[in-house]
C-alpha cells in the first residue's frame, strides 16, 4: 500500500510558537453521524463491469491503492490503467490537498516546476506548502530573491469526480452484481467517455459525478479498517445512502444538491506573488497519519 501524505504537522519555532497545519480547510465543517451497514468483499465477474471486455484480468483496487484501497474485483487492462494516467491523478491530488506549482524569480531565468506541494492550513486561514518528495536546491535561490511568482494548478473536480464515480459503481457492482439500468448506462458511458479521451485536458465532465454527494473524515485513524463498507449518513437533511472508502471517504449515489457538491475553490491555473521573509529553522514536532 503506498504511504500516506501526512494530514497534519506542528511544526515548534525557536521563539516558542507553534505552526499547526492540518488538511481540513479552515471553516465551518458538516457534522453526520454515520452508520455502517454491510462490508463488501472482493467479487470477480465473467466481464469488465466497466465496458464488458471478457478479458477483466486485472486486479481492480477500490478505492484506488494510493487512497488506501485493496484489490476488491478485475477489470480489463484498459479501465484498469487509463483511470489512473486519466482522472485518478487528480483524485489523489485532491485528496492529498496537493499542487503542481511553478515558481519564479528575478534571480533565476524563467519558471521552475517543483512538482507536488501539499497545502495544510492553519485554524486562521493561512496555509504552509509542504513538499512531497524531491525538492531542486535551484528553489533555495528562487525564493531567497524575496519577492517570488508561484503558479499552481489545483486538481480539476471534473476529472477526480469521475474517479469517485468509478469507486462508487464498482461498490454497487461489488455489492448487486453489474448493474443494469439508465443510470448504470450513463455511468457507464461517462467512465467510457473519460477512459478513452485523448489526453487528461480532454476529459468530458459527468453530470452524475459533479453531483455526488461526498463527506470526508479527518480523524488520525480511519473509521474501520475495510477498503468498501456500505453506510448511511444522518444529517440535517435526511439519511444518504453510499459507500465509505478506505475508512476516510464516504460517498453518496444520492445526488446533492448545488450547495452541497463537492467542488472545491478556485480550481483551474492560478497565479500569486509572495513577499519571502527571512529564513526560520523549525523542528517538526507532531505528523498525522
Amino acid at each position: 500500500m503506498a504511504r500516506r501524505a501526512p494530514d497534519s504537522i506542528s511544526i515548534q519555532l525557536p521563539d516558542g510558537r507553534s505552526i499547526d497545519a492540518t488538511n481540513e480547510t479552515p471553516g465551518p465543517a458538516e457534522r453526520w453521524e454515520l452508520e455502517l451497514v454491510e462490508v463488501l468483499r472482493a467479487r470477480r465477474f465473467d466481464a469488465c463491469p466497466i465496458c464488458g471486455d471478457p478479458a477483466a484480468t486485472e486486479k481492480e483496487h477500490v478505492p484506488p491503492g494510493s487512497l488506501g484501497g485493496k484489490v476488491m474485483t478485475w477489470t480489463c487492462n484498459r479501465c484498469n490503467n487509463d483511470f489512473g494516467s486519466r482522472v485518478e491523478v487528480d483524485l489523489l491530488d485532491w485528496y492529498e490537498g496537493a499542487l503542481t506549482t511553478w515558481f519564479a524569480s528575478e534571480t533565476v531565468r524563467g519558471k521552475r516546476k517543483t512538482g507536488r506541494l501539499l497545502r495544510r492550513w492553519t485554524e486562521s486561514g493561512e496555509y504552509v506548502l509542504l513538499p512531497a518528495g524531491k525538492s531542486d536546491e535551484i528553489y533555495a535561490e528562487i525564493l531567497a530573491a524575496g519577492n517570488v511568482e508561484m503558479e499552481y494548478d489545483t486538481p480539476e473536480h471534473k476529472r477526480w469526480s469521475i474517479g469517485l464515480l468509478k469507486c462508487v459503481y464498482l461498490a454497487l457492482c461489488i455489492k448487486l452484481g453489474v448493474i443494469e439500468g439508465g443510470w448504470a448506462d450513463q455511468v457507464r458511458a461517462d467512465l467510457l467517455a473519460a477512459r478513452d479521451a485523448p489526453s487528461r485536458s480532454e476529459v468530458p465532465a459527468s453530470e452524475i459525478a459533479r453531483r455526488l454527494h461526498v463527506l470526508r473524515g479527518f480523524g488520525p485513524e480511519p473509521i474501520t479498517p475495510h477498503p468498501v463498507v456500505t453506510g448511511i449518513v444522518h444529517g440535517p437533511d435526511g439519511p444518504l445512502e453510499g459507500v465509505l472508502l478506505a475508512g476516510r471517504l464516504f460517498v453518496s449515489w444520492s445526488p446533492g444538491n448545488d450547495l452541497q457538491l463537492a467542488t472545491p475553490d478556485g480550481t483551474g491555473r492560478r497565479v500569486t506573488t509572495m513577499r519571502i521573509g527571512e529564513p526560520i529553522s523549525g523542528i517538526v514536532t507532531a505528523v498525522t497519519p
